[in-house]
C-alpha cells in the first residue's frame, strides 16, 4: 500500500508542477532591510546589485513579441526588499511591465516595514498601474494588522503571501557544495518550484541558482551555474520554453538537499545557514 501511495503522491506532484500557472519574478535587489537567517536570496552575505531598467525593458519587449498576453497571468518584483529601492526603479520597473503587458497582474512583494514611509508617489503608481501589494508577515514587532489597513486605505489592493507569523513556520534549505544529489528527487520536492526568476538578461528556474553568486562572493563556495541553469531571454521562443525550464532538472539541482523545519532567528552571516559540511 506504500507503495500504491507513494505512485499517487508522485502522479498528483506531477500534474500540479505541469499544471502550474507560469509568473515571472524580476529580482530588483537582493538588499533587504531584514536580517533573517537562511533567507533564501541570500540577502544577508548578498551585495547590493540593482536590476538595470534598460535590461528590464529589453527582457520584456523580447517576451512582448514571442508571448501571449495569458502566457504570464502574473509578474512579480521582489527582493530582497523591493519597496526600499529608489522609486525609479521600482516605479519604473512596474510601468515597463504594464506597458507590454497591459492585462496582466503586478504584484510588489514586501515585508511591509516601509508602508507607513512610501510617500504619495508610489500610492498613486500604485493606484494608476494597478500594483496589488503582496504582504509576507514575520514574526517580529509590527502590527501588520494596521500595514494592512494603511495599504488598503490608499485604494491598493493588498494580498497577505504568506504568513509566517509564528517562530517556527520557517525552513532551512540546506544546499550540499559537492553536488552529490539526485537531481531529479530535488527537482520533485523543491519548496520554491515555479518561481523563475530573471536576473540581467537570464531567466532561471528559482531564485537558488539566480542568486548563489553572493555565496560564492562571500563564502568562497564554487556553486557553478552550468547550461541548462538557465536560458538567456532573448533565446525564448514561447512560453514552452518557459515550461520546459520550470518542469525539468537542471543541474543546479544537484546541490539542492530537502528543506528542513527551523525556527526564525537574525542571520549571524555564517556559512552553515546555507551549506552543508561535506561530510553532512
Amino acid at each position: 500500500m506504500k507503495i500504491i501511495s507513494k505512485a499517487i503522491d508522485l502522479v498528483r506532484t506531477l500534474h500540479r508542477h505541469n499544471t502550474l500557472p507560469l509568473h515571472l519574478e524580476f529580482v530588483l535587489s537582493d538588499a533587504c532591510n531584514l536580517n533573517c537567517k537562511g533567507c533564501t536570496h541570500f540577502s544577508p552575505v548578498a551585495s547590493d546589485d540593482r536590476a538595470d531598467l534598460s535590461q528590464i525593458e529589453s527582457n520584456l519587449q523580447h517576451l512582448a513579441s514571442v508571448l501571449r498576453q495569458d502566457d504570464i497571468p502574473e509578474w512579480y518584483l521582489i527582493g530582497g526588499e523591493p519597496l526600499i529601492l529608489p522609486l525609479p526603479l521600482l516605479i519604473g520597473s512596474a510601468e515597463l511591465i504594464r506597458k507590454y503587458f497591459p492585462h496582466n497582474r503586478i504584484l510588489i512583494f514586501t515585508n511591509g516595514l516601509m508602508i507607513p514611509k512610501m510617500p504619495e508617489e508610489f500610492w498613486e503608481a500604485c493606484r494608476r498601474i494597478g500594483i496589488v501589494i503582496a504582504l509576507t508577515r514575520y514574526p517580529i514587532k509590527v502590527d501588520y494588522d494596521a500595514i494592512e489597513e494603511r495599504v488598503r486605505r490608499e485604494g491598493v489592493e493588498c494580498s497577505v503571501f504568506g504568513d509566517r507569523g509564528e517562530s517556527d513556520s520557517f525552513f532551512r534549505f540546506p544546499l550540499d557544495p559537492a553536488g552529490g544529489q539526485n537531481k531529479r528527487l530535488a527537482h520533485l520536492r523543491c519548496f520554491n518550484f515555479g518561481c523563475l526568476s530573471i536576473v540581467g538578461d537570464r531567466l532561471y528556474p528559482c531564485s537558488t541558482a539566480a542568486c548563489s553568486r553572493h555565496l560564492n562572493q562571500r563564502f568562497g563556495t564554487d556553486f557553478q551555474i552550468l547550461k541548462g541553469d538557465s536560458i538567456r531571454i532573448s533565446d525564448i521562443r514561447s512560453a514552452r520554453d518557459i515550461r520546459r525550464l520550470r518542469n525539468r532538472p537542471v543541474p543546479f539541482c544537484r546541490y539542492c538537499r530537502h528543506h528542513e523545519d527551523a525556527t526564525y532567528a537574525p542571520s549571524r552571516r555564517e556559512a552553515s545557514e546555507w551549506i552543508d559540511s561535506p561530510s553532512d
